[in-house]
């Protein structure tokens, strides 16, 4: 009786650490519609993410880390069109880490759509949700210009 309680408890746990696994990764994985229709599942990309992927352009560290510091729109459009190649690969690799559902690839298949497949807009409204949380800091940056009103 004793060993059939163990069992039943243990399978419960294997159970529960399911259920707790299942509930975390689901908490993860967002809805999201571009601006062209297509519905989307995605995930948080952080600049680690990018850098352990190994496929971000060194000419685009930089800018990348800007980008993550100051947010999406503080971009600078001269050294996006100075080095317009790299930040489309930036671009890219947000993407395609980004999304979950349905999976991009650099090839579109049966399974896949490719990254090509997606137009800018798309592409940067995919950037620009990956930095919303910056977004929300903006008002506070920009106050940090002014300096400290005089008691």
């Amino acid at each position: 009786m004793a060993k059939q309680n163990n069992l039943k408890r243990t399978e419960q746990s294997r159970l529960d650490k399911r259920a707790m696994l299942a509930q975390w990764r689901a908490s993860r994985v967002k809805d999201l519609t571009l601006p062209s229709g297509l519905d989307l599942k995605v995930r948080d990309v952080s600049m680690t993410d990018l850098m352990l992927s190994g496929r971000l352009p060194d000419s685009m560290l930089d800018f990348a880390q800007d980008a993550s510091a100051q947010g999406a729109k503080d971009i600078d459009l001269k050294a996006m069109v100075k080095n317009g190649h790299d930040f489309q690969l930036l671009i890219d690799e947000v993407v395609m880490l980004c999304v979950v559902e349905p999976p991009i690839a650099k090839q579109p298949d049966d399974e896949h759509l490719g990254i090509d497949e997606l137009n800018g807009d798309d592409k940067m409204f995919i950037f620009n949700w990956v930095n919303r949380e910056v977004e929300q800091l903006r008002p506070f940056r920009e106050g940090e210009a002014q300096p400290p009103a005089a008691v």
